[in-house]
């Protein structure tokens, strides 16, 4: 690896985060200080993932990561401040910097002056705030420049000259959300006419903060929820703990409180203590033990399910075990009904925890029973197996991995695995009964359940040629945002030809429609080399005339077919064009998940039986009103019993060769493609803010605020030779 190699160096954002007087706080009580630091920092790298930042690495009381967008960065800090601001005066303090400059890669570390200057500003950011530079406030979105306050000129250390600084402080960063957290700050007068006092901060989201609390009088502890409420939210919250209260089960918490207090819902349930089954390993390789485990959760699940409630959080460290060793308590209910029933939080998807939650609620923010079996099967596979659910699951082939596993567990795991939820075991008690189920002869692979088999994708017809990375990631990006760049951050940057199907096997196992993918490949595909079409200029004409089958002779006694009658069903061609345009509107209708949905079985019954299709697509947690869409739009496109006229075909005339066309002006793609390649995603967020400019004066224009980041001349260079050979000034 070296500096000077292109590759290492990129345009990014850095933010760098400290502790407010952490010497001070340690010197004061140690242990307790360094507590809340560990707490802290967890808490931050769990809402760095949710907004897609690079964890660097940790810098004893902070941190330092990177992201591809500066607005991206904002929303990180912004979530961390509502974060900590929640937990009131039991949270440390933390100030961030922030600075969009180029990197270089060193080792697992990075460097560069983009590093140093975003370090110096977090020293001059206001407590749980943010400082930046003049030319970051250039690249935000205007939402975070309305809430930006201008400093003025700052003398950093290490810099010649001073800089115009802008921050944001925590009042601006929490807005409109400042009176509910105010309530939601001061706990303890919340419970000021309870008999119960605060403890300590268990745990914090931006839509729910969790308290441990003792009632003193009896010397009993509480887990205390503080949710946001308000009139669209309140009385389904008071329905679930109410739902909740009238629960009797030994292995669940007992419901002690639920009331609205100062637009707030308290919800307060008995505290287990005890350590949780995160990170144990009584269950790894030990069939039986995960076998109890299923049952006792799954007689659990029975109950709740029966109660018209869902967890919506099954995870190890929801599972505490009885003093007993054995039985295990369900602890830590998400309250998910009444929370969906309520405006979301912005910027807060609901989309629960990574590869625990169920792909419908991702998809539909279906809440359901089956998403608690599907999230058991996860926690089940992770425990079994002593791995992170991560490395568990094949990306590339779009399911779980679960080959090299006892076929008796496979029997269990997989039907709660099974991420369609038309064909994921309906409920507990049939989960249970896969539990006591004989383990059947071990079948043929042609005998496997569907469930365990992936059919992979028809190949891609008439795709030649190797595909630009930067144009593949720029059309899939504008669909599915940038999670696309993590799915090709391995490719090169011309992705060969026999590389490409195995590409298209993953993107689309990973969520991606399959015409997306289909149609952003054959757009990307690199135009044939024009040295080969100069070197041999008949090599197209006799291709066709090859591929052309020749007219047959005219035969004299044959008499003419007469025009078929109009049939009772319509033509296959038919059929399968209105199948390919239901399917491209379903894309575009519920994204990704259509793939899913449209299977032979939906497209038979969305032909000749609405009522069989309703009920399939319901099954699939389709939400009642979409469902009406897609009933309707089939039987709006639905093709008719008319046969396709008859035509009759014609030797196609002979025309002259066309006359040379003039080059092709350059286009906006063509501009981008390598800044892409040479700068990164940030690239484009420069460009777009060059978008008033005519595209011949972009290019000098993107030079200039490139050489305003500290880009490498040698980089400015090659961009501009790339430029220069596609006719860009």
């Amino acid at each position: 690896m070296t500096m000077a190699n292109s590759q290492e160096r990129r345009l990014k954002v850095i933010v760098f985060s400290d502790v407010v007087d952490s010497s001070a706080q340690i010197f004061a009580d140690e242990l307790i200080a360094i507590q809340r630091i560990k707490e802290d920092l967890a808490m931050i790298g769990e809402i760095l993932k949710r907004h897609g930042g690079s964890l660097v690495k940790s810098l004893g009381d902070g941190i330092l990561a990177t992201f591809d967008a500066p607005t991206q960065a904002l929303e990180f800090v912004e979530d961390v401040v509502i974060c900590i601001t929640r937990r009131g005066h039991h949270s440390l303090q933390h100030r961030f910097g922030l600075h969009t400059g180029e990197i270089y890669v060193n080792g697992d570390d990075i460097i560069g002056q983009g590093v140093h200057l975003a370090s110096r500003l977090q020293t001059t950011a206001p407590v749980n705030g943010v400082a930046f530079v003049q030319s970051t406030f250039d690249l935000i979105d205007p939402r975070f420049q309305r809430l930006a306050e201008l400093v003025g000129p700052v003398q950093l250390k290490g810099l010649p000259l001073p800089v115009i600084t802008y921050a944001i402080g925590a009042p601006n960063l929490i807005g409109r959300q400042g009176g509910q957290l105010q309530s939601e700050i001061d706990v303890e007068s919340l419970l000021s006419e309870t008999p119960y006092r605060l403890e300590r901060p268990l745990g914090f989201s931006p839509h729910t903060t969790t308290f441990l609390v003792r009632e003193a009088s009896r010397d009993r502890r509480a887990v205390l929820k503080v949710i946001p409420c308000d009139a669209t939210n309140l009385d389904a919250l008071q329905i679930e703990a109410a739902c909740l209260d009238r629960l009797r089960h030994p292995h669940l918490p007992r419901f002690v409180d639920g009331f609205a207090h100062r637009g707030s819902f308290l919800f307060l349930q008995e505290y287990i203590a005890g350590a949780s089954l995160q990170g144990s390993l009584d269950f790894l390789r030990r069939k039986q033990r995960l076998a109890e485990m299923l049952r006792h959760v799954l007689e659990v699940l029975e109950v709740i399910h029966g109660a018209g409630i869902v967890h919506g959080d099954l995870h190890p460290s929801n599972l505490i075990p009885g003093e007993d060793g054995r039985s295990l308590f369900v602890v830590d209910f998400d309250l998910l009904k009444a929370q969906t029933s309520g405006a979301p939080v912005e910027g807060e998807p609901r989309t629960g925890r990574a590869f625990f939650s169920p792909p419908e609620r991702a998809r539909f923010g279906s809440i359901a029973p089956a998403g608690d079996l599907y999230a058991l099967g996860v926690l089940g596979l992770s425990l079994y197996t002593g791995q992170p659910p991560e490395e568990l699951y094949d990306q590339d082939q779009g399911r779980w991995r679960l080959d090299d596993l006892d076929q008796e567990v496979v029997a269990w795991l997989s039907p709660m695995l099974e991420e369609s939820l038309a064909h994921r075991v309906a409920s507990a008690r049939d989960a249970l009964q896969l539990l006591d189920r004989p383990l059947p002869p071990s079948p043929s692979s042609a005998e496997q359940p569907e469930l365990l088999r992936r059919v992979p994708l028809p190949p891609l017809p008439n795709l030649r040629g190797a595909i630009r990375k930067a144009v593949l990631e720029r059309q899939l990006a504008a669909t599915y945002g940038p999670v696309v760049e993590l799915l090709l951050q391995t490719c090169p940057t011309s992705i060969p030809n026999s590389e490409v199907e195995g590409l298209r096997q993953r993107l689309v196992a990973a969520g991606l429609g399959r015409a997306d993918v289909d149609r952003a490949l054959e757009e990307s595909v690199e135009p044939p080399s024009s040295e080969a079409a100069e070197a041999n200029p008949a090599t197209a004409v006799s291709a066709t005339a090859v591929s052309a089958p020749a007219a047959a002779p005219p035969d004299p006694d044959r008499r003419e077919a007469p025009a078929m009658a109009a049939v009772s069903t319509p033509s296959a061609d038919r059929v399968e064009a209105w199948r390919a345009e239901m399917l491209n509107q379903l894309s575009l209708m519920v994204g990704p998940i259509a793939e899913a949905l449209c299977t032979d079985s939906l497209f038979d019954a969305l032909m000749g039986d609405p009522a069989a299709a309703r009920r399939m697509l319901l099954a699939s947690a389709v939400p009642d009103a979409l469902v009406a869409d897609i009933l309707a739009l089939a039987e709006r496109t639905r093709p008719s019993a008319t046969p396709d006229p008859v035509t009759t075909a014609k030797a196609p005339a002979v025309q002259p060769p066309a006359a040379p066309k003039p080059p092709a002006a350059p286009t906006d793609h063509q501009l981008r493609e390598p800044v892409v390649d040479l700068i990164g995603p940030i690239g484009n967020t420069l460009l777009d803010a060059l978008a008033d400019l005519p595209l011949e004066e972009r290019p000098e224009a993107l030079i200039r605020a490139l050489e305003g980041y500290g880009v490498e001349p040698s980089t400015l260079a090659e961009l501009r030779r790339r430029w220069g050979a596609i006719g860009l000034p």
